[in-house]
């Protein structure tokens, strides 16, 4: 597997740039087709007649959003020729982030996104995009932090791994990424290890599993906690890593899976990039 097509979420935002970066250093590495997609916050149930009139403060609105996303669009054009990307093309989607975003995701191999700001509020850049971009969009997604960063994914990742289904399309996902990598820590976090099985002896077949694919891969005994999203951050800290790979952790429920408990802790604190799958 590889990734042939990457979706970018471009902005004005300040991490917009950062993003783009990172998206173009990707598409150069696996040869893919990038595409930067600008929503414009225009609902797709607005009448077309209210648009097609031109008149009215709506229809002012509207106008400045399209303009504001054909501006974001431009500078994602220029950036990636700056990039040398040899493929790519500027997509403006009519229509609110959390529902054009991740209709486009459907047809990438991976969407690249901003990490949320859940302090303010913005509804051209809702606080839960990643997680509506994995539940509706069907395929991963690389969360970059909302500050500058300058990406690297070439160096130490660290592997979460509860031992379930959802952290094996994880990882399964992240392997273009993890053979880029110097070196993947697995490390064993949650409760979804058979109880058969000890974590160590999990962790330890992962890591085998790792380096059967190319990746060159350990183990990490960690302490127990009350807290496993700061324990997988303060694991990436340890090992100065430039990458996550998690699992969508959380609740039973779909909804509660990604809304709740370990994926929120990490995408509100993460200082690097973190994939995801579902």
């Amino acid at each position: 597997m590889s990734y042939k097509s990457i979706l970018v979420h471009v902005d004005l935002g300040d991490g917009a740039p950062s993003r783009i970066h990172c998206a173009a250093l990707l598409a150069r590495r696996f040869g893919a087709h990038l595409i930067g997609a600008a929503t414009t916050g225009i609902s797709r149930f607005l009448p077309p007649e209210v648009l097609a009139a031109g008149r009215g403060p709506l229809a002012a609105r509207c106008r400045t959003l399209r303009a504001e996303a054909l501006q974001a669009l431009d500078r994602f054009s220029l950036l990636a020729r700056q990039e040398d990307v040899s493929s790519f093309e500027a997509r403006l989607i009519d229509d609110d982030a959390d529902g054009g975003l991740p209709l486009a995701a459907r047809y990438c191999n991976l969407a690249v996104l901003g990490q949320p700001d859940r302090m303010v509020i913005d509804p051209l850049s809702p606080t839960d995009l990643p997680e509506r971009v994995l539940l509706e969009g069907g395929h991963p997604a690389l969360v970059m932090p909302g500050s500058k960063y300058s990406p690297r994914l070439d160096g130490e990742v660290v592997v979460a791994w509860d031992g379930s289904a959802g952290a094996m399309r994880a990882v399964a996902a992240a392997l273009p990424l993890l053979r880029q990598a110097r070196h993947a820590t697995v490390l064993g976090i949650g409760t979804q290890l058979p109880a058969t099985c000890l974590e160590h002896e999990a962790c330890t077949a992962l890591a085998a599993w790792l380096e059967r694919h190319g990746v060159t891969a350990d183990t990490c005994r960690k302490t127990r906690s009350d807290d496993p999203g700061m324990t997988i951050l303060a694991a990436a800290v340890d090992a100065d890593a430039d990458l996550i790979v998690m699992g969508a952790y959380g609740h039973s429920r779909v909804r509660e899976a990604l809304t709740e408990g370990i994926t929120t802790t990490v995408l509100r604190w993460a200082h690097l990039p973190v994939f995801l799958s579902h």
